[in-house]
């Protein structure tokens, strides 16, 4: 990696992730103990370059969001068949990380949509 904007590359925002922020937040009840559960370490997605690390992409999302990173996840994901007419083509592979940020961290960077 040059630096640490060629890490990331762009959040990602669909339904799966948006939810998995916003339960990440949600304080949960514990029926055993009948008690409550404060969550506040906040999950968001990235898409990230195929070659970032799991370091890479810890120190770019310190740097750039000015927050604490607790946890980095990476999935790999394969590119899917398209076709056009007879024509088989491929998209690229591409690379999701979900980073889980300390208690108390927050980054609201899909709160607009």
């Amino acid at each position: 990696m040059k630096t640490i904007w060629d890490v990331l590359k762009a959040p990602v925002i669909t339904e799966k992730a948006l939810r998995l922020k916003e339960e990440s937040l949600q304080d949960i009840r514990d029926s055993k103990n009948k008690k409550t559960i404060k969550r506040d370490r906040q999950v968001l997605a990235f898409r990230v370059a195929d070659n970032a690390t799991k370091y890479a992409i810890k120190d770019a999302v310190e740097a750039i969001f000015k927050v604490k990173v607790d946890q980095v996840r990476v999935v790999n994901y394969r590119g899917k068949e398209v076709r056009r007419g007879r024509t088989v083509g491929r998209k690229p592979d591409w690379r999701k990380a979900y980073v889980t940020l300390k208690p108390g961290q927050q980054i609201d960077y899909a709160d607009s949509i």
